[in-house]
């Protein structure tokens, strides 16, 4: 038998029921020494999976479409005035059941993607969270988690000789009975699972007769391992727990506990690098609101305890002097389809919003908000506009100092980088705001802070990619630690089209320094007049539709278009020209059925999309 297969079908996942419901359950689990590198060895990961597929457009409404979202879901569509607003974003709001998650978005230390997904959606929950998991493309099947994946690389000889004396603790953790198949490796899983990790229950270790030799006699000694390591790693959880603290006060949920227990465990001094936590129910196939009251019921419910149980984990590590150690990220394996059905809910979809937290997470909104078509058809979903892969790829770059080559060996060779993780909030000055805006010949930067003892000031850096950051200028602190303080910076080093990326780097007085949250801005016209893209004349398209694209630089084209089902049926490549209009003409597509379709284009670090409909 397969060891691999032998541990996912027999070993980890049935050590749980030897365990009993309050303890341990256990797969060998040495994760992570290697995404500890690159000074980041106190750096943790906490991945909140959002089990059934979650509503998007009922978590982060796109207030510029709410008329055409009252067309498409009427009955469950959320009353504007419910709605939690968002500072200095009037395109968006939250629900209303996610004040807390409001909250931490306002103080910058929580972001949201829009619509990530992925080509060829799967809308299979199993299919689609083994895609998930696996960072795999919708037509191929991995046996091996994102996370195992780089593991395997790391510790070849892994479950032997595990724990050791460079790492002591289980370094992944999922906060529940079964191990994540995001941590499976080919060999082993390298994930611990705890449901209650303050009660301890020691395994027999099955005997000491000698172990016969051929297959069945390896893998009664990969299960005594197992066993021999559960035992060990049980008794350091619990001495953790046990000396850990928690202060904050977390919803009555099942969350609420998993995500305590996390900062109990890292308070206690373990040294684990990943945590998973889950919350299912978002499959809201019907009641997904009251009938009477839209701004209650099923997914009313689970939006709160996701926010109340976020908003109290960040309070947690604040108290406890966590918080910049920590980044956390929610995924789900679907959205939701755009219109809602008879039974007040919503049916299995494509993209979603996901969530980055922490002092660490790039705050605001990356992406455009959806764009609602009310002519679409029954069954279709939010396109994407990001590849969840890329998420993963940006956090291994970013948080871990994973190498870009091995992120595209180990997630996929297209990785593209995306500014999800900034400089963390908790500075030696408080911040109260941070904005970059473009104007006509410069691009102005503009922060206020507070408490700003031993604050000598400010150096400006600017980037092209939002990794590759240079110094373009420095503004002196006022020093005063009792009132506010306002400062401005002009970049004048700029051109028009270019998308560019700001930060600030505090200096303290005492040698400490770090970083602000990242801000973007064009001059003023480059997102308008320096690229504009679309179809004259409405749908359906005709022999005489042409694409016209103004580019303001030299680029390469990559046009993809997708049917309702997000499957890939078309590509092309095309040279746009600088400084003019581009028409590309598409006609009436000869040979593509009529229905509805996506076109996407990638070029110049942009990226458009546009529904059609062919007769």
């Amino acid at each position: 038998m397969d060891r691999r297969k032998f541990l996912r079908t027999s070993g980890a996942f049935s050590l749980p029921a030897f365990l009993g419901a309050t303890g341990l359950g256990a797969a060998p689990s040495a994760l992570l020494q290697a995404l500890s590198s690159a000074n980041n060895d106190d750096r943790v990961l906490v991945l909140v999976q959002l089990v059934g597929g979650n509503d998007g457009l009922n978590t982060v409404v796109p207030l510029s479409q709410y008329a055409e979202l009252t067309e498409v879901r009427p009955n469950i569509l959320l009353p504007q005035n419910s709605l939690v607003g968002l500072n200095n974003n009037s395109n968006n709001a939250f629900h209303g059941s996610m004040t807390g998650m409001g909250n931490l978005y306002n103080e910058s230390r929580l972001g949201v993607v829009q619509s990530v997904g992925y080509p060829n959606q799967n809308r299979s929950h199993f299919r689609s969270t083994d895609i998930w998991t696996s960072a795999s493309a919708a037509d191929e099947e991995l046996t091996t988690g994102w996370l195992g994946r780089h593991l395997d690389m790391e510790h070849p000889n892994y479950p032997a000789d595990y724990p050791n004396t460079d790492n002591p603790d289980p370094l992944a953790m999922i906060m529940g009975n079964v191990v994540t198949a995001t941590c499976q490796g080919n060999v082993a899983n390298y994930s611990l699972a705890v449901r209650n990790p303050f009660n301890f229950t020691y395994i027999a270790p099955g005997g000491d007769a000698p172990i016969p030799a051929g297959n069945y006699g390896d893998e009664l000694a990969f299960v005594r391992q197992v066993i021999a390591q559960s035992n060990e790693y049980g008794s350091i959880v619990m001495d953790a727990a046990n000396a850990g603290n928690s202060v904050a006060t977390y919803p009555d949920t099942n969350l609420g506990d998993q995500l305590r227990n996390i900062v109990y465990l890292l308070s206690g001094g373990l040294q684990t690098k990943i945590f998973v936590a889950t919350l299912g129910g978002f499959d809201t196939h019907a009641n997904q609101v009251d009938g009477n009251d839209h701004t209650v019921g099923q997914h009313a419910n689970l939006l709160a305890n996701l926010s109340e149980s976020l908003a109290a984990f960040q309070d947690d590590l604040d108290q406890l002097g966590l918080a910049d150690r920590v980044f956390g990220m929610t995924f789900s394996e679907f959205g939701r389809q755009v219109r809602s059905n008879d039974s007040s809910g919503t049916d299995h979809g494509n993209a979603a919003p996901l969530f980055v937290f922490g002092n660490c997470a790039q705050g605001g909104i990356l992406g455009e908000e959806p764009v609602i078509d009310t002519q679409l058809s029954g069954t279709e979903g939010v396109d994407f506009q990001y590849d969840f892969r890329d998420i993963y790829g940006s956090v291994l770059v970013d948080w871990f100092g994973v190498p870009t080559a091995t992120v595209q060996n180990l997630i996929h060779p297209d990785f593209q980088y995306l500014p999800i993780i900034g400089g963390c909030a908790a500075l030696p000055v408080d911040w109260l705001s941070v904005s970059a805006t473009g104007q006509r010949d410069h691009i102005l930067v503009e922060w206020q802070t507070a408490a700003e003892e031993n604050n000598l000031g400010f150096d400006v850096e600017r980037s092209l990619d939002g990794r590759n950051f240079t110094k373009v200028g420095f503004v002196r602190g006022n020093g005063n630690a009792n009132t506010v303080s306002s400062y401005s910076f002009a970049d004048r080093g700029v051109t028009t089209g270019p998308l560019y990326y700001y930060r600030l780097k505090q200096l303290d007085a005492d040698d400490r320094s770090d970083y602000s949250a990242i801000r973007t801005a064009r001059l003023r016209g480059s997102a308008i007049a320096n690229w504009q893209v679309g179809m004259p004349g409405p749908n359906p398209i005709s022999a005489a539709t042409n694409i016209q694209i103004y580019a303001p630089i030299d680029s390469m084209a990559d046009f993809e278009i997708f049917d309702q089902a997000g499957r890939r049926i078309k590509t092309g490549r095309y040279n746009l020209i600088g400084g003019r209009d581009n028409i590309l003409s598409i006609g009436n597509l000869p040979g593509l059925p009529p229905g509805t379709y996506v076109w996407r284009m990638r070029a110049g670090g942009q990226e458009f999309s546009r529904k059609m409909v062919k007769n």
